[in-house]
């Protein structure tokens, strides 16, 4: 790789270079060390004219040949990537004095959330659930099999008394539940799901805090119901994500097949794949087409930010990773953008906000302060 920064690589050299580079194993080690380096400093300003003029560079040397001769595949755009930042990381070394990094001031490193929840039946009884666990809860004659992160209930009973159970995320959990039906329920942290243990009446109806992603079991006898806080879903057979924290100033829903129906203060609207209806305070629907997968990035396993606003990017944050927020300074007109796995180390994903040059953080137990940079 020092051959390649300084152009003394051998066609024999490169041959062997991009081959690793092929390899994602290789191109992971790459990353890992590339980021170790970035972040094992702090530096401050914009990177100058040399910079860009490397960086710009090596990307016309590399990946127009390429471009030009078939589409990239993957790891081609992660070697263009690794290679590109590791020039940028190997010029602002040699450039840059070093200072002490902001990382040092932090005292813990709060884990990333996982899959753990709260069963409650209609008795009261609490059940604690986790990845681990591996058990068949018997509710009357309801059987219901926890296997990891996962809870399923048996095919619909058909007992004449009808029983309300709540599953509950905790700030940092998630959960995945196979409902009676056969409609598949997958909770964010923080989030709260109230639903019946059959579902025996004209309709399916559950109440949900929080948020959630449901694939619903056709039956257009029997309509799905979704009630989040001021707004309505009604469903027969269909994707969508519903977001509805009480804590943020909206209730999202975002389509991604099928066809649903909400209704809000006598206000109602049918939402096409792609569509998200915005309900704000003034209990009117706003109706956006955007990308429905960005909605469920979460479910996907990584946080998705577009110039989103600081203080509701870090309330995501928070839930999963159960920690609290304050900030100090003029920070809350800052965005951020991007995307980032939702299992890394809370310092690690820290750090790489941190490259923004726009923010800095300080850990202190559970307590993460934001400051100017």
């Amino acid at each position: 790789m020092e051959k390649y920064l300084d152009d003394r690589i051998t066609p024999d050299e490169h041959r062997r270079l991009t081959a690793a580079l092929e390899d994602p194993a290789c191109v992971q080690l790459l990353n890992d060390a590339i980021y170790d380096e970035l972040v094992a400093r702090a530096y401050e300003g914009t990177p100058d004219e040399g910079i860009r003029q490397l960086i710009q560079q090596r990307l016309d040397k590399e990946m127009a040949p390429v471009y030009t001769l078939r589409p990239r595949r993957w790891y081609q755009w992660a070697a263009a990537a690794a290679i590109l930042v590791l020039v940028a990381a190997t010029y602002l070394w040699l450039q840059q004095p070093a200072k002490p990094p902001v990382a040092q001031q932090l005292i813990t490193n709060a884990m990333p959330g996982s899959n753990k929840a709260i069963l409650t039946l209609a008795d009261g009884s609490k059940i604690t659930l986790d990845s681990t666990g591996s058990q068949v809860i018997r509710q009357g004659a309801t059987a219901i099999r926890q296997q990891g992160g996962q809870l399923k209930y048996d095919a619909q009973s058909t007992a004449a008394t009808v029983q309300y159970n709540i599953l509950n995320t905790p700030r940092g959990g998630q959960f995945r539940i196979t409902l009676p039906d056969g409609t598949q329920v997958w909770l964010n942290a923080a989030s709260t799901l109230r639903y019946p243990t059959a579902f025996t009446g004209p309709e399916r109806l559950v109440e949900i805090a929080g948020e959630a992603y449901f694939e619903v079991a056709a039956n257009a006898a029997q309509p799905f119901r979704v009630k989040a806080r001021d707004a309505e879903v009604e469903v027969l057979g269909t994707s969508f994500n519903v977001k509805a924290y009480a804590d943020e100033p909206t209730i999202q829903t975002t389509l991604l097949n099928g066809s649903v129906k909400l209704s809000a203060n006598k206000n109602h609207v049918l939402l096409k794949p792609g569509q998200q209806a915005i309900l704000g305070g003034n209990k009117e629907f706003n109706i956006n087409q955007v990308d429905p997968n960005d909605a469920i990035a979460w479910k996907n396993g990584y946080f998705l930010f577009k110039n989103e606003g600081i203080e509701s990017v870090m309330r995501t944050i928070a839930r999963w990773y159960d920690i609290d927020v304050s900030y100090q300074g003029d920070v809350l007109k800052q965005r951020l953008g991007g995307t980032v796995s939702r299992y890394e180390k809370l310092e690690d994903l820290l750090k790489t906000i941190e490259l923004t040059k726009s923010l800095k953080f300080k850990i202190d137990g559970r307590r993460v302060t934001i400051m100017p940079n």
